[in-house]
C-alpha cells in the first residue's frame, strides 16, 4: 500500500477518534452549559408551558396525560407506567427556550408511548439487560479463571461468550436509546413549531441536538471505557 494512503487512514482514524473522545469527555459539560444558557433566554411563546401542555394534553392525549412536579436537578421526564410528565419547578415556572424545550421533549415521548408499544419494549429490554449485567463481570472473571484449567477451556470460552453477547446486547440497548430520543426531539420541534417564533426554534433545535449527544457520549464511554481515556459508564 502506498505510503499516502497509509498516513490518510492514520489521519481519518486519529480525527474520527478524536471527535468521539471529545463527545464521550465533554458531552455531559457542554450540555450544561447550554441548559443554563437556555433557561435564561425567553421563549416569546404566546402561552406559559403549562397552558402548552394543556392544549397538547387534550388534542393529543384525550386529557388523560398526567403532570408532577419533582425537586431533582434536571430532574424532567415522562413516566410510562403513570402516564405522568414530571417537570422540575424550575421548568414549570419558567417561560424560557429551554422550558418550552424539556416539555416538548417529553411530550414526545408521551406520543411515542400513546401511539405505540415500542418505547415500552424498549423499558422492558433496559430492565432485562439491567438484570444480565449483573453476570458481566462475574462471566469474565469466571472465563479467565477456567483458563487455567485444560479440561475447562470450552466452559472459559463460554462464559467468554456470555460477556461478550451481554456486551453486544448494551450496544443495541444504547443505540435504540438514541434512536427513541431523535424521534422525541423530531417530534418536539414539530410541537414547538405551533408555539414559538422560527427564530427562537433554532434555538430550542440547538438545545435539543447538545441532549441528545449525551446519549452518543454515553455509547461511545461503553465502546471505548477498557481504554482509560473516557471515563466509565454502565452497561445498562
Amino acid at each position: 500500500m502506498d505510503i499516502w494512503w497509509i498516513i490518510l487512514i492514520l489521519i481519518l482514524v486519529t480525527a474520527v477518534l478524536s471527535a468521539m473522545l471529545a463527545v464521550a469527555n465533554y458531552a455531559h459539560e457542554k450540555f450544561a452549559d447550554v441548559y443554563q444558557k437556555m433557561f435564561s433566554l425567553p421563549s416569546q411563546a404566546h402561552m406559559s408551558v403549562l397552558e402548552m401542555i394543556n392544549e397538547q394534553n387534550f388534542s393529543n392525549f384525550n386529557g388523560k396525560l398526567r403532570v408532577a412536579k419533582t425537586d431533582k436537578y434536571m430532574g424532567d421526564a415522562y413516566n410510562l407506567k403513570s402516564k405522568t410528565l414530571i417537570l422540575t419547578n424550575k421548568t414549570i415556572s419558567s417561560d424560557s427556550i429551554g422550558a418550552f424545550t424539556i416539555v416538548a421533549h417529553e411530550l414526545g415521548h408521551a406520543q411515542q408511548d400513546f401511539s405505540s408499544n415500542k418505547l415500552k419494549v424498549l423499558k422492558i429490554f433496559q430492565f432485562f439487560g439491567f438484570l444480565l449485567g449483573k453476570l458481566f463481570l462475574p462471566a469474565i472473571i469466571c472465563s479467565l479463571i477456567l483458563l487455567f484449567f485444560p479440561d475447562l477451556v470450552f466452559y472459559s470460552i463460554l462464559s467468554a461468550s456470555i460477556a461478550v453477547a451481554i456486551f453486544i446486547f448494551a450496544i443495541i440497548i444504547k443505540m435504540f436509546n438514541i434512536y427513541f430520543e431523535k424521534d422525541a426531539s423530531k417530534r418536539a420541534v414539530a410541537i414547538l413549531n405551533n408555539f414559538i417564533p422560527d427564530n427562537i426554534l433554532k434555538e430550542a433545535k440547538s438545545f435539543l441536538k447538545s441532549a441528545r449527544l449525551t446519549y452518543w457520549s454515553d455509547l461511545i464511554k461503553l465502546l471505548l471505557g477498557w481504554s482509560g481515556l473516557v471515563k466509565k459508564t454502565k452497561l445498562f
